[in-house]
């Protein structure tokens, strides 16, 4: 089996990731390192990191200036094909419940040896697109994923060319899809967005970012042409 890597994008982040690794500790044994891509933190968060890393060996902080969020996404999977290794994305306000016999992210790295599996997620590991991208289309998110090697060595990652954020999650799953590789999902549940202070949502252009990014999704894959 391929070493396992847990990614964790963060910024200013520091009671919500303290009881995501509280969480994640108490769940799961199963990963080899968990790295931390720290968007230049100045709530606490980058101390309370290094401390992380001098306390257990596993953990390795990655310092970037001003990366958006797909640029630290990127890092990551760019970080797991140069290990060579398996990828768990996570964000910081996510809760993962303990289960009483097994081990969730055990259970996902065994699922994911097939060969034809392109990712592996929980119960509500991403959402449902409406009409705006295409109807009904299942897509991952970055909160609970496990991707292989093999599908980061040929999806890649998120597209760094989208006009802002949203919708890269549900083009990278599309192209999973495309590939012909299968996305299964495990009988495992996370908390998400328990936050719920998240600064983009916040952003009164925030509904208008998500046309463009809609658009742009169906300009490349679609081919239609929109104004």
């Amino acid at each position: 089996m391929n070493k396992l890597i847990i990614g964790v994008p963060c910024k200013n982040d520091l009671k919500p990731m303290q009881l995501m690794i509280d969480s994640l500790l108490n769940s799961t044994n199963t990963f080899d390192e968990l790295y931390f891509v720290d968007g230049g933190s100045t709530d606490g968060t980058l101390e309370w990191l290094k401390y992380l890393v001098q306390i257990d060996k596993r953990f390795n902080l990655i310092e970037c200036n001003t990366p958006t969020p797909i640029e630290a996404y990127n890092i990551l999977f760019n970080l797991a094909k140069e290990k060579q290794s398996d990828l768990l994305l996570t964000q910081t306000d996510v809760v993962f419940p303990r289960c009483l016999e097994k081990d969730w992210l055990l259970e996902m790295k065994q699922i994911a040896q097939s060969e034809t599996v392109g990712a592996v997620t929980c119960l509500n590991g991403g959402g449902v697109s409406g009409k705006d991208y295409i109807e009904g289309f299942n897509w991952l998110g970055g909160w609970c994923s496990y991707y292989p090697l093999r599908t980061i060595e040929r999806v890649g990652g998120y597209d760094i060319t989208y006009p802002n954020g949203y919708g890269v999650d549900i083009d990278h799953t599309y192209r999973i899809i495309e590939s012909k590789l299968q996305i299964i999902y495990t009988n495992y549940w996370v908390n998400h967005h328990q936050m719920n202070n998240r600064e983009h949502d916040r952003n009164p252009n925030s509904e208008q970012m998500k046309q463009d990014s809609a658009k742009y999704f169906r300009r490349k894959y679609l081919h239609e042409q929109l104004d």
